[in-house]
C-alpha cells in the first residue's frame, strides 16, 4: 500500500468541514514528575469518544452517490463502529457494523443509538472479520475497514495536521497499535512535519501480535489475545499494515494490563482525563521507556495520542483496583494466625501501628491442609505509597507469617 501526502490533505479538508480540531493539552503535574514536557493529543474528546470517527469520515466522503445507497458494513470492538455509524448518520447512509459478542454493552449501545444495525459474532475482532466476509458475498454493501484502507489512514492522519498547527516541534509520539490505522496516519505525516521526532507504537503484552512483529522483523500471530484494552484487540496483523509501521515505527514497547491500569487511573487523578485502556496504555509505555533511560527524555516535548475515552463503565473499579494496587496504594495481604482469641486483634493492632486503612477482611478456617489450630486471613488495606506499603509488610511481618 501506497500512501501520498495529496490523500492526507485532501482528507484534512474534508474532515475540517466536520470536525473541530481536538485539544492538546501540557499536563503541568506529569510534565513536572517526569522533567520533560507531557502532551495530550485529547481524542477522547472526540463526537463519538475516539479518533476512528476521522477515518470513517474519509472513507464515506470518498463513496460516489450509488455507494452511499448501497449502505455500508463494518467490522469492530466499538470504536470504529461509533465513527462509521457516526459518519453514515452525516451522509444519510446506512451502516451495518459486526462486532465480536464480548464487545463492551456502552460500545454495542452507543453504535445502536446512532442509527446502525448491529449483528454480534464470535468472540474476537477476527471472528468477525470472517463472518463479513461471508455477509458481504450475500450483501452488496461497501465495506468501510477499520485500518487497512489508505482513506482511512488518510482520515487518521488528520491528527498530525492539527499537531503542525498547535506545537512548534515534537521529539517524541507514542501512539497505540491494534491494526496499525491509527500510527501510519498519524505516523506518516508526523515524520514529515516533525522530522527529528521518535516514533514508539505500544500494545498490551496480552495483544502483542504487531510489536512482536516490528521487534524481530516478521509477521507473528499470536495463539491468544487477553486485554482489556478492547480497542486494540487484534490477533493477527495484516502484512500492509506491517510493512507501513515498519517504515515508521522507531520503537516498539509492550506493556502489561496492571501498567495500562495503573496509565487509567494517572490520566483520572493528574489530567482529569477518561481514557479507555487503547488510550492510557501511551502513558504506560513513555513510562516504561523513561525507567529505562529517564535522561533521553529529559526536557523534550513528549505527545501521548489518547486516541479513546470509551471505557466500559462495568470494568472501571476493577481497572482502578488494578491502578491503586500497581501504585502501592492498595495492598492484598495473605496472613496464617493461629486460630485462638485476640489473633485478629494482634493483626488489627499491628495494621493500625503501621497507619495502614482496613478496607477488607476474609476469615477463612477450611483451607486444605491446614492445620487444625491455624487460620488464614485475607486483608486488603490502603496505604500512602511504595514506601509506605513496604512499611506495613514489615511491622506484620514481625508478628506473623506471610503467604503467597
Amino acid at each position: 500500500m501506497k500512501l501520498d501526502v495529496k490523500g492526507f490533505e485532501a482528507a484534512y479538508k474534508v474532515i475540517g468541514q466536520y470536525l473541530a480540531p481536538t485539544p492538546l493539552v501540557k499536563n503541568e503535574i506529569l510534565s513536572k514528575k517526569f522533567s520533560c514536557n507531557i502532551y495530550l493529543k485529547c481524542e477522547n474528546l472526540q463526537p463519538v469518544g475516539s479518533f476512528k470517527l476521522r477515518g470513517a469520515l474519509n472513507k464515506l466522503a470518498s463513496l460516489s452517490q450509488e455507494e452511499r445507497e448501497k449502505g455500508v458494513l463494518a467490522v469492530s470492538a466499538g470504536n470504529h463502529a461509533q465513527g462509521v455509524a457516526w459518519a453514515a448518520q452525516k451522509f444519510d447512509t446506512k451502516a451495518t457494523i459486526v462486532m465480536p459478542e464480548n464487545s463492551p454493552l456502552v460500545k454495542i449501545m452507543n453504535t445502536e443509538n446512532l442509527g446502525a444495525k448491529v449483528i454480534l459474532h464470535g468472540q474476537n475482532v477476527d471472528d468477525s472479520f470472517q463472518f463479513a466476509k461471508e455477509y458481504l458475498a450475500k450483501n452488496k454493501l461497501v465495506y468501510v475497514h477499520p485500518f487497512n484502507d489508505p482513506e482511512v489512514i488518510y482520515g487518521q492522519g488528520s491528527i498530525a495536521f492539527e499537531l503542525k498547527q498547535q506545537i512548534e516541534d515534537i521529539h517524541f509520539m507514542f501512539g497505540s497499535i491494534g491494526g496499525g490505522g491509527l500510527m501510519s496516519g498519524v505516523g506518516h505525516m508526523g515524520k514529515i512535519f516533525f522530522p527529528h521526532c521518535t516514533m514508539v507504537g505500544s500494545q498490551s503484552t496480552g495483544a502483542n501480535s504487531m510489536i512482536r512483529s516490528l521487534q524481530q522483523g516478521k509477521l507473528i500471530e499470536s495463539e491468544t489475545v487477553e486485554t482489556f484494552a478492547d480497542g486494540i484487540k487484534v490477533k493477527k496483523p495484516e502484512l500492509k499494515m506491517y510493512e507501513l509501521l515498519d517504515e515508521i515505527i522507531d520503537e516498539a514497547v509492550e506493556v502489561s494490563d496492571d501498567k495500562v491500569a495503573m496509565g487509567v487511573l494517572e490520566l483520572m487523578e493528574q489530567a482529569r482525563l477518561i481514557a479507555e485502556g487503547a488510550g492510557a496504555i501511551n502513558l504506560a509505555a513513555f513510562k516504561a521507556l523513561f525507567e529505562v533511560n529517564p535522561r533521553r527524555f529529559k526536557g523534550k516535548n513528549i505527545v501521548l495520542l489518547i486516541c479513546g475515552g470509551n471505557i466500559d463503565i462495568n470494568l472501571v473499579d476493577r481497572i482502578i483496583e488494578k491502578g491503586l494496587i500497581e501504585s502501592h496504594r492498595r495492598i492484598k495481604l495473605k496472613v496464617l494466625l493461629q486460630d485462638e482469641p485476640g489473633a485478629l486483634n494482634k493483626l488489627t493492632q499491628a495494621l493500625t501501628l503501621a497507619k495502614a486503612n482496613i478496607l477488607q477482611v476474609d476469615h477463612k478456617r477450611d483451607v486444605p491442609d491446614l492445620a487444625m489450630n491455624q487460620s488464614i486471613v485475607e486483608v486488603t488495606v490502603e496505604c500512602r505509597g511504595e514506601p509506605h506499603s513496604k512499611e506495613i509488610l514489615s511491622k506484620v511481618e514481625e508478628q506473623f507469617s506471610l503467604l503467597k
